[in-house]
This record gives structure tokens, C-alpha cells and sequence, in this order.
């Protein structure tokens, strides 16, 4: 029961309906048998970085933060961590009386990810798709990986210019990735093509690198045309509930104060809420 004393934390994005943040936190909230609750929070698109700010203050302890509003969660933070300033962009918020605390757990959670495939950034040629906060976090943890080549690839060419730079790099134009694609060895679509099921980035598979790996930070709907192509052309697929749990595990931990319970099986738990 939610009461003056329960501990509220949540997602804030837009859309945030598909999020299943939700079910996996309080799924562990259950478990560690804490006074607490994670809620959705449906924000409208043009939410600004003053609107988070003003969240600040209303006694929530945070926010996980989904898209589109990582970069200007960085920026109204009055606290960053190293991994925040490098990549401009945050998913976790913390609330508390000395102000606002930006964390990027979304590095954590990409390396969860390869790794739980048995995979690494370690001498691999990466190409990026996307160029907002998730592109931001995957550039990150490529080059914190030791990863021997970034291409970044988006449809506003500034955008890849400006990450690639950042992240010593080369950008791309969406439409011109045809030798990043004979060379990579791993494809990241990090932008939000495929939220709808039915789009996905113009990729042709077919000339992709045998034993090349598809990483799709998306993880919803369980169809997406990204990953159904990659299988098609029989890549090694990673999609992105891996990414999401990994992310997860330090958020509940700096939400909450407690460490999350093992007892939860959460890619059974998220992969029986995905299913039809």
C-alpha cells in the first residue's frame, strides 16, 4: 500500500506506454520487501529541461529517463558524473536536497548486454545509427570497450559529425554506410525506428560481415523489422531487455538504497510481459 512514507521513484519519457521499467522495478521492490513504488510518468514532447528541474522538487526520489529527453536531462542536472559530461546525455535523475544528480547507467547497462552474449567492444568495428542520448551512451561505452573503429551514421548529418568528433570517430550519411556495413562488427540501432513495429533502418544485410552482431537498443514490440532482418541474414542478435536489466540494476540501487534481490528472474519476468 502507497502511503506519506512510500519511497516513489519512476520513467519519464514519450512515448513511455511500452516502458517495462515499471514491471521489473517493482518487481524487485516486492522482493527486497521495501516501503516503495516505481510509476510511469507520460510527459508531453516539448518537456524542458526547467519542467525536469521543477520534478526536482516535488519529493520523488528520481527518474529513469527514456527517450527523447536524455540530453536535456544532462542539462538540468547541477551534479554530473564523468560518463554524463562526456556523452551530454543522462537516464537517471536523483532528487535531494542539495539538488539534482545526472547519472548514465545506460553505459552499464550496453556492456551488460554484449557481455551476457559472450560479446565486447575490444577491437571490433562498431556502427552506430542514431545520434541522440542512446547513440551518445553506445559511443561511450564502444570507446571505453577499446573499440577499434566508431562510425556513426544519422539522418541529420551535424548530429553524426558532432558525436563522431567527440568519440574520435567517422560519420556517415544514413543513406552511404554500404562499407561500414562489409566491415562492421557490430550494428547498433540506437535511434527509435521500430518502437512501431513496422519501421526500421534502411540496412541491407545481405552484405554484412559474416558473424557480425545486430544490437537493437530497442526491446519493444517483440517484432521489430531491425532485428527480424538481422535473423534473416543469420547475425548474432542482441536486443535490448539485456540492455534494459543491465541499466536497471545500478538505477534501482541508486533509487532505492538497497541492492536488488536475486531472487527475481528478470528476463523470464520482461520477456512473459513482451509476449502476445
Amino acid at each position: 500500500m502507497i502511503t506519506g512514507h512510500t519511497r516513489i521513484a519512476g520513467v519519464i519519457g514519450a512515448p513511455v506506454t511500452h516502458s517495462l521499467s515499471p514491471i521489473l522495478m517493482n518487481s524487485w521492490i516486492e522482493a527486497a520487501g521495501i516501503n516503495g513504488a516505481y510509476v510511469p510518468f507520460a510527459a508531453n514532447p516539448d518537456l524542458s529541461a526547467k519542467d525536469l528541474r521543477a520534478l526536482g522538487k516535488s519529493g520523488i526520489a528520481g527518474l529513469n529517463v527514456t527517450l527523447p529527453f536524455k540530453t536535456i536531462a544532462a542539462e538540468c542536472a547541477d551534479q554530473r558524473s564523468e560518463a554524463v559530461i562526456k556523452t551530454g546525455a543522462a537516464n537517471l535523475l536523483l532528487f535531494g536536497a542539495e539538488g539534482i544528480e545526472a547519472r548514465n547507467t545506460d553505459i552499464d547497462g550496453i556492456h551488460s548486454a554484449l557481455a551476457g552474449a559472450g560479446q565486447a567492444f575490444s577491437q571490433r568495428s562498431v556502427l552506430i545509427l542514431g545520434a541522440g542520448g542512446v547513440a551518445r551512451a553506445v559511443c561511450a561505452a564502444a570507446r571505453q570497450g577499446e573499440a577499434a573503429q566508431i562510425f556513426v551514421a544519422n539522418r541529420t548529418r551535424s548530429r553524426a559529425d558532432e558525436l563522431a568528433k567527440t568519440f574520435n570517430g567517422e560519420s556517415l550519411e544514413p543513406d552511404n554506410i554500404e562499407d561500414a556495413l562489409h566491415s562492421a562488427d557490430i550494428i547498433v540501432n540506437a535511434t527509435s525506428l521500430g518502437l512501431d513495429g513496422q519501421t526500421g533502418p534502411s540496412i541491407d544485410w545481405t552484405i554484412c560481415k559474416p558473424g557480425a552482431i545486430a544490437f537493437d537498443t530497442l526491446y519493444t514490440p517483440a517484432r521489430r523489422p531491425f532485428m527480424e532482418g538481422a535473423k534473416a541474414a543469420g547475425l548474432t542478435l542482441i536486443d535490448g531487455l539485456s540492455m534494459l536489466i543491465g541499466q536497471a540494476r545500478p538505477s534501482f540501487e541508486a533509487l532505492f538504497g538497497v541492492a536488488v534481490p536475486e531472487t527475481v528472474e528478470a528476463d523470464a519476468l520482461l520477456r512473459k510481459a513482451l509476449a502476445p
